[in-house]
């Protein structure tokens, strides 16, 4: 999956987008356009939630350059270790080619950090080679509570920080600059929950951040805006 093409057009936006449908009440319907929008904009990556994973696996195997995504504890993250185990080492050997998880908000939020660190440790190494961006749901966490989380899960050994699930609320450009204080480039950022317009993807790009999980509705918005700015150009 390469996501070294230039931002400058709508072909290297495509590349930042992981689009998804993960709500409770994502159809079949939703997942085949998520994966017919994949499949003509050359999107990075494509999530559905985990039941789905089949129909994903089938319709694109034949476009290797679209990856396909897994969730772990998702929404809410409060499953136990055992059972997040489980889950990531099913969506592993299903051909997953990355793992995002939602890490124990309501551990965290009651300061049990070294339990919540080292549950990030060992999903990391459950998926290993594969990526895994962590959740860390910011629209529930106090500023102080978004700076332990970036530093715990910088330290547990993730290759990403993400902001959200997309179903607790927006990140704001607030929530960015708290965590880019915490960890600066040392992991990779990736902001799910409330872009939905380019120049919000744009200056959350000029402020670090690597990859956005958006919604099939908001992704093609966002292409649609790139194709006829570029058009006017």
């Amino acid at each position: 999956m390469d996501t070294n093409t230039p931002i400058i057009s709508s072909q290297g936006i495509a590349r930042l987008i992981d689009i998804s449908a993960v709500r409770a009440d994502s159809t079949r319907q939703d997942v085949e356009d998520i994966i017919e929008a994949a499949i003509k904009h050359n999107f990075v990556c494509v999530f559905p939630m985990p039941g789905m994973l089949p129909l994903v696996f089938e319709k694109l195997k034949n476009h290797p350059q679209t990856g396909i995504g897994g969730v772990v504890g998702f929404p809410s993250g409060a499953e136990t270790t055992t059972c997040k185990l489980f889950q990531a080492q099913e969506l592993k050997k299903a051909g997953c080619n990355e793992i995002d998880m939602v890490l124990n908000i309501g551990k965290l939020k009651s300061g049990m950090l070294t339990e919540v660190e080292d549950e990030i440790r060992q999903i990391k190494a459950e998926v290993s080679p594969l990526p895994l961006k962590v959740i860390m749901e910011v629209a529930l966490l106090t500023d102080e509570e978004i700076k332990i989380a970036s530093t715990l899960i910088l330290r547990a050994g993730a290759d990403y920080i993400k902001t959200g699930t997309g179903w607790a609320g927006a990140t704001t450009l607030h929530h960015i600059a708290l965590i880019k204080e915490m960890v600066g480039d040392a992991i990779r950022l990736k902001v799910a929950g409330g872009v939905r317009t380019l120049d919000t993807l744009l200056e959350m790009h000029r402020l670090g951040v690597s990859r956005f999980g958006i919604g099939y509705r908001s992704a093609l918005h966002i292409m649609e805006e790139c194709i006829n700015k570029e058009a006017h150009e």
